[in-house]
């Protein structure tokens, strides 16, 4: 049976007359969404205005239920699944609920148009509080193969880390990781607290890695990715997973998040 965030889905009016204009889930995690609600003779204002609204919650529940919690499973997939309870789904319903309204507006022609945004983190009012689960304890970061490493400067002066991945079709994640071309899994959810990945997230996003220094601090570490996994996993060589295990022991700031995608 599907829980009450799918039921959301379907008690929600689809208003004749409704498109979606837009769908974007941009570089600042943040989900926005456009609708447009077409006036209808002898229908008031009012309510053509609210079907825009309304119209634009129902399509922030549908992406949101798209969006990956890790590379294996989206928030959907994660509700439908056994190992799930009911609550996550209520959870998100009530975040979906509680999203803003940025703008509404009337075009040239009249319609009415309204644009929603959600967060993906910061709080309790994110989708990440909503979909995390627990945590028990922090595991450590695996040991790198190898200390002396010659090349790079390991010190302790990184101040965060930056992976190139553009044009290899990476997709944001609220629980992305960073592997090994070995298979070594170097950051995961596990290896961080629940609050820093809630308020924080565990990666930020960047169109470039000039743009991305603002998270990884002045001095970062940049690794070509080799390719990305599961859409939203990054995938480095095993060379480069050592220089970034071997910094951080120094440098600690993994465990700050202080990482960047670019895409």
């Amino acid at each position: 049976m599907r829980n009450s965030f799918a039921a959301m889905l379907a008690a929600m009016i689809i208003f004749v007359g409704s498109t979606a204009l837009a769908v974007d889930v941009g570089n600042d995690c943040v989900i926005e969404v456009e609708s447009t609600a077409y006036v209808r003779e002898g229908e008031p204002l009012d309510v053509t205005q609210r079907s825009a609204q309304l119209y634009a919650y129902r399509l922030l529940a549908e992406h949101v239920g798209e969006l990956h919690i890790t590379s294996e499973t989206t928030i959907q997939e994660a509700i439908d699944s056994r190992g799930f309870h009911d609550e996550i789904g209520a959870r998100v319903s009530t975040i979906v609920r509680g999203a803003l309204i940025k703008k509404t507006y009337r075009d040239a022609e009249g319609n009415f148009h309204a644009i929603a945004t959600l967060s993906m983190f910061g709080g309790s009012k994110s989708i990440a509080n909503a979909v995390l689960p627990e945590q028990t304890a922090v595991e450590d970061f695996p040991q790198p193969r190898i200390t002396n490493i010659e090349s790079g400067n390991f010190n302790g002066n990184y101040t965060g880390l930056i992976i190139d991945c553009r044009g290899m079709g990476l997709d944001v994640a609220i629980a992305p990781s960073i592997k090994s071309a070995g298979g070594v899994e170097l950051y995961t959810y596990k290896n961080v607290t629940r609050q820093m990945a809630t308020q924080r997230g565990m990666v930020a996003y960047s169109d470039s890695t000039e743009s991305g220094a603002q998270r990884a601090g002045s001095n970062p570490l940049v690794i070509n990715a080799m390719f990305v996994e599961g859409e939203c996993d990054a995938v480095v060589s095993d060379e480069d997973a050592d220089k970034i295990l071997a910094a951080n022991q120094a440098a600690h700031f993994l465990n700050n998040c202080m990482v960047v995608f670019v895409r």
